[in-house]
């Protein structure tokens, strides 16, 4: 138990400091006051445009979630596998609407000296490499543990790798009241993170990696504004666009990772425990938990449903963002209206 409390504590205060972090990316975005009064419209109206790709991406994508999560629930044949890629599939198919979605050019008033900015921009130029790098460490983290997993799984009876294999007891005899002739069997439990979910799971993963790196890019590569009045609030809606991919991409990435923790943790914590015969045939027997199995089995659901909370915190950082560029648009075109937080 020592261990479980150290491991999950230690968890939970790296969540709350990404948490963090990710807020504060958000808070330091600020709104120049003095930018030119003919530069308010375009400006609004760029604001305006990344709302709504926002928004839209988020519609989008919890509908492709919701959708492959119904095919789920009466596809049973598939035995839960559009569930474990719904939330891959939404956040794909989501920031592809993102990035596509169609946005003004920046404009400015004929007459207004051109500026031409010449500081090389990358997909990480707009928010801090922390934020970057732990959502790709969980990547990666998933992936191989999927790889674990798998490796580790069994074939059930319909020749899929989707169970774990574990001992169980199959019978005893008693002889002047002693245990005696117990007896064993190898029992299957499920479903397990086997080949049958990580191989598609370890493709989905990668090919949300590709889409992210591609919608970042495509924030970084957006042609600057061609007055340099308007730089400060390109560079803040840069950021608010950042920080809205890796929110909404890293939720989608923490509700796949706690899905699958609390179902493996499940599975291994009863899998780690040890039938006991009793002495009285008639009562079921007893069971002894095998360490250190099923404490990390244990540690591994608590430390899931930490993941878990956090996708939702993500995920409603996204949703904030996505109002917040509403109001900032009318923030914008009216220095007097009262700007977003």
């Amino acid at each position: 138990m020592a261990v479980v409390v150290v491991i999950t504590t230690v968890v939970a205060g790296g969540l709350i400091f990404l948490l963090r972090r990710l807020n504060g990316m958000t808070s330091d975005v600020s709104i120049r006051s003095g930018t030119a009064s003919q530069n308010r419209g375009p400006a609004a109206s760029k604001y305006r445009s990344e709302a709504r790709a926002t928004g839209a991406a988020l519609l989008i994508g919890c509908s492709v979630a919701m959708l492959m999560s119904l095919i789920a629930s009466w596809w049973g044949q598939g035995y839960g596998l559009p569930f474990a890629l719904a939330g891959g599939a939404g956040t794909v198919v989501g920031l592809l609407a993102y990035s596509l979605w169609p946005r003004p050019a920046w404009t400015a008033e004929v007459g207004t000296p051109v500026v031409a900015e010449l500081e090389p921009r990358g997909v990480t130029t707009f928010a801090r490499e922390r934020v970057f790098v732990l959502p790709l460490t969980a990547a990666i983290m998933l992936v191989l543990g999927l790889l674990l997993a798998g490796i580790y799984s069994a074939t059930d009876e319909h020749g899929l790798h989707r169970v774990f294999q574990r001992r169980s007891l199959s019978g005893w005899a008693v002889e002047n009241g002693q245990v005696s002739d117990v007896q064993y069997n190898i029992s299957s439990s499920g479903p397990f993170p086997g080949w049958y979910y990580g191989v598609p799971m370890i493709i989905g993963t990668a090919l949300m990696i590709c889409v992210v790196y591609w919608s970042l890019r495509r924030i970084a590569a957006a042609p600057r504004p061609p007055s340099a009045d308007l730089f400060d609030l390109d560079r803040s809606l840069r950021s608010l666009a950042t920080t809205f991919v890796m929110a909404a991409s890293s939720s989608a990435l923490a509700f796949q990772i706690a899905g699958l923790g609390i179902i493996t943790g499940i599975v291994l914590r009863s899998s780690h425990t040890d039938p006991v015969p009793t002495i009285d045939s008639s009562l079921p027997p007893g069971t002894i938990a095998v360490e250190p199995g099923h404490s990390l089995a244990l540690t591994l659901i608590l430390v899931s449903i930490l993941v878990g909370i956090t996708a939702v915190v993500l995920l409603v950082k996204a949703v904030t963002i996505s109002t917040n560029l509403q109001s900032l648009a009318r923030t914008i075109s009216n220095p007097n209206h009262e700007p977003a937080r």
